[in-house]
C-alpha cells in the first residue's frame, strides 16, 4: 500500500510556466523516500502542495488514502513536517515550543519530554529556542514534528547544521522511526546523506522527476565496472571484459597498496542527468 500517492500533480504561480508540471509517483508505506533538487527546481512548492500548505488541486495528492484538498486541522496528527526554515516561537523555551504543539494535537507532556531526551535536547528544554544553536534549532524543528508519533513524516535536510556525532545520533533516531513503520519522505543537499537513509531517491528538475531508482541501482547504471589496484606506486585498471588472471595474481599476493572500483558517487551522477549540482552550478 501507498502512503503517498501523486496523480499528474500540475501547478503554476503565474499561470505562464509550471513550477509543478506533470508530477506523479508513489511512496510505498514504510518507505524512506529521498527527493532531490537543485535550487528553483520546484522542490519546495511540490512539498507544500503534498502537506496542504499550498492547496493542491483536488484528486491529484493523496497521503495515507486522503485527498489532501479535502484534510481538515485533525488529519496532521498523522503527519510530521519539519523543514529546515521552520518557524520557531523564539521567546517560548524548547519546552514550551512543544508543549504547545502537542497541546494543538492531543500528545501527552511525558512524550514531550521523551522526545527531547530522544533529541538530547532535555537539558537545554528550558532556555529560549532564539538562544539555540543553528543545529539545536534543527533538532528542535524535528522534535516538534514527532510530538504526534506521525504516520508519514516529511523532514527538508534533518541534520543540517549539526556536528558529526549529533547528525549520525539524529539518522539513528530517524532510521529508529522508519524501522517502527514511519514513512519518510526526506530532501537534503547531502547525497551521502540520502545514500545512507534512502531506499529510493528521485532526481528532481524543472517541475518533474527525471530519474527514480534506488541508490545501490544508480551506481550500477551509471558507475564504470573497472577495478583499480596500486602496486608500487603504480596504478593498474581491469574491467570484467579483461583476462581476470592478474587481478586475481594481485589480490592473492596481497602485494598492493590499495583496490577501489570506479563505482560513481551519486553527486556525479546527479550532475550527469540533471545537467547541473543540487545547489544549482552547472
Amino acid at each position: 500500500m501507498n502512503a503517498i500517492d501523486v496523480k499528474g500533480l500540475t501547478y503554476s504561480y503565474d499561470k505562464k510556466t509550471n513550477a509543478v508540471d506533470e508530477l506523479t509517483f508513489q511512496v510505498k508505506k514504510g518507505e524512506v523516500f529521498g527527493f532531490l533538487g537543485p535550487s528553483g527546481a520546484g522542490k519546495s512548492t511540490t512539498i507544500k502542495l503534498l502537506t496542504k500548505l499550498i492547496a493542491p488541486p483536488p484528486g491529484k495528492v493523496f497521503i495515507l488514502d486522503q485527498d489532501m484538498s479535502k484534510v481538515n486541522h485533525s488529519f496532521y496528527k498523522k503527519i510530521g513536517i519539519a523543514f529546515e526554515n521552520d518557524v520557531l516561537y523564539p521567546t517560548l523555551t524548547g519546552y514550551e515550543n512543544l508543549i504547545f504543539h502537542a497541546r494543538l494535537y492531543g500528545a501527552k507532556e511525558d512524550e514531550v519530554h521523551d522526545i527531547l531526551k530522544k533529541m538530547d535536547l532535555f537539558k537545554s528544554k528550558d532556555k529560549k529556542a532564539g538562544d539555540y544553536s543553528k543545529g539545536m534549532k534543527t533538532r528542535l524543528v524535528l522534535a516538534r514534528a514527532l510530538v504526534t508519533k506521525p504516520e508519514v513524516l516529511f523532514m527538508d535536510e534533518p541534520t543540517s547544521g549539526m556536528d558529526p556525532e549529533i547528525a549520525a545520533y539524529v539518522r539513528e533516531v530517524v532510521l529508529d522511526m522508519n524501522k517502527q513503520g514511519t514513512t519518510m519522505f526526506l530532501t537534503t543537499h547531502d547525497m551521502n546523506e540520502a545514500e545512507k537513509l534512502c531506499d529510493r531517491i528521485a532526481f528532481f528538475n524543472n517541475g518533474k522527476i527525471v530519474e527514480l531508482d534506488t541508490p545501490e541501482n544508480y551506481k550500477k547504471r551509471f558507475g564504470k565496472q573497472k577495478v583499480n589496484i596500486e602496486q608500487n606506486g603504480k596504478m593498474h585498471t581491469f574491467s570484467k571484459e579483461d583476462d581476470l588472471t592478474k587481478l586475481i595474481e594481485f589480490i592473492s599476493s596481497k602485494n598492493f597498496e590499495s583496490i577501489h572500483s570506479q563505482e560513481a558517487s551519486l553527486e556525479e551522477i546527479f550532475i550527469k542527468v540533471v545537467g547541473r549540482g543540487l545547489k544549482g552550478e552547472a
